[in-house]
């Protein structure tokens, strides 16, 4: 079933085409800390001819695609922040908590301290229990779980990891057990508490995750952690009473009858630091709720849809040097999926007839990013889109601010039956120019056959055309001169 499938489009290369949209005038998302506004289109710079504000809107979208392509380099190796060996200690710093946790859930433990831990060094259900990585703590090390299950976790320990692989030895024609991976590491667990079981029954659940920081490492191969005890917090409304412990299974929940009136999960701040770069996440919230139907069969569908996904995001980084703050908000209305979202009789989701589910997207960037290492760009670049029919998603505005200049760009692209984008136009404005640009359904700009892709007009006069011949785009004006964009 595609499902609210959107294929992708060249959007100031940045955003995807996706969703839903709304079927009253409502706003779904309101204007909340992570939906900025509507942007509007720019004050006139009336100093400039028609021709030379033609020119400007060319000049300025020219920017605007290398300025852009600086910025998707700066942002190549986001992914690379932490090396591989940091990468792989902090998977393991995780599994140390939930490690301790299991063990002491199974084996009706209250406290470990770092006694008890050393004198299980080689008792099987421990080792079973961390895996491949053994612990050293020190003084004042100690795990907490409470007769309802909430963990506390507060010390230094030394974590010394091995990980083994089966492989093939061609000179004994066996597979045989050799170590792949060696490492020796501290980590230190301030306020640690993860109250995200319970073993009371409720339909109202809340729990928390968090810490005041962890430190993983030392010297210049540091990861850094903070946040706040009660950092990440979810909410589980269920139509009937559940147990939500370590042993919870939706699926089983599901086969009771027992459904998903609404989740929220919200994080307040997260902040690492490792190597030259900074990240940070706050104002994190995702929500989700279930759909049922009880087929011929007598048995339960049901499916879980997501409605909200917000966060703010910034990153500091030294190499290239980069400041730059991200919010993205996208946003369902609820009330419409609760209405209008159905199973249908084979246990697919689908829209009801005529109806459809309102959603709005807005992603906002600010900040700085150095280009070869000696320029640098401000960034100011903000896209409101919003579904105002079963089948048109809107382009409502979107704002472009490079060095000092500013575009505004508007859009609507059509949607068929299976929600995939069969047209799209554009139209970019500055001051009082503008052209309207087509994509068509495999996200092509769409050319006539001279090669001409938009007339490039100022207050309804044609100044030019904009030409796309063999892949060079260029901008021929009235006057005989060229921009090659």
């Amino acid at each position: 079933m595609k499902f609210f499938k959107l294929s992708a489009l060249a959007l100031a290369s940045t955003l995807a085409l996706a969703g839903c949209g709304d079927d009253n005038n409502n706003s779904s998302s309101g204007n909340g800390t992570n939906t900025p506004d509507v942007p509007v289109k720019p004050p006139v710079d009336n100093s400039l001819s028609e021709i030379e504000q033609a020119k400007e809107m060319i000049r300025t979208a020219k920017l605007f695609v290398s300025d852009n392509k600086a910025v998707t380099d700066a942002y190549e190796d986001v992914s690379d922040i932490l090396t591989e060996k940091q990468d792989t200690r902090l998977g393991y710093t995780f599994d140390i908590p939930s490690d301790l946790k299991y063990y002491m859930e199974e084996n009706d433990v209250s406290q470990l301290t770092a006694a008890d831990i050393l004198a299980l060094a080689n008792d099987a259900k421990f080792e079973v229990a961390l895996g491949n990585i053994t612990l050293t703590p020190e003084n004042g090390f100690v795990a907490t779980l409470s007769t309802d299950g909430k963990f506390t976790l507060n010390g230094t320990t030394k974590v010394d990891v091995e990980e083994y692989d089966y492989l093939y030895n061609p000179q004994t024609g066996l597979y045989g057990s050799v170590v792949v991976n060696q490492d020796s590491f501290k980590v230190a667990f301030d306020g640690f508490e993860d109250a995200l079981s319970s073993n009371t029954s409720t339909d109202n659940f809340n729990g928390s995750l968090g810490f005041k920081s962890i430190k993983i490492g030392t010297g210049t191969d540091i990861v850094a952690l903070s946040s706040n005890t009660k950092g990440a917090t979810v909410s589980g409304q269920f139509s009937d009473k559940v147990v939500v412990n370590d042993e919870f299974d939706i699926n089983d929940a599901n086969r009771e009858g027992i459904t998903l009136e609404k989740a929220v999960i919200k994080l307040s701040s997260l902040k690492l630091t490792a190597n030259d770069s900074v990240i940070e996440a706050k104002d994190f919230e995702f929500a989700a709720l279930d759909v049922s139907r009880k087929l011929a069969d007598n048995s339960l569908v049901v499916r879980t849809i997501p409605y909200k996904f917000a966060i703010t995001g910034k990153m500091t980084k030294q190499k290239p040097m980069t400041d730059v703050e991200i919010t993205l908000n996208a946003t369902a209305n609820d009330a419409d999926i609760k209405k209008f979202i159905i199973i249908d009789e084979v246990g697919d989701i689908e829209e009801a007839a005529n109806k459809y589910v309102g959603m709005e997207i807005v992603l906002a960037i600010k900040g700085k990013v150095t280009k070869e290492s000696t320029t640098t760009i401000p960034l100011d670049f903000q896209a409101n889109l919003k579904r105002t029919a079963r089948n048109v998603i809107e382009l409502q505005g979107l704002t472009a601010s490079v060095e000092g200049k500013k575009l505004f760009v508007t859009g609507k692209s059509s949607l068929d039956n299976n929600y995939d984008v069969v047209s799209t136009q554009f139209t970019v404005e500055q001051n009082k120019a503008s052209i309207k640009l087509n994509v068509d359904a495999n996200g092509d700009f769409i050319k006539d056959k001279m090669g001409k892709l938009g007339d490039i007009m100022v207050n309804g006069k044609d100044y030019g055309d904009l030409m796309d011949n063999d892949g060079k785009v260029t901008a021929k004006f009235t006057d005989d001169s060229l921009i090659i964009l």
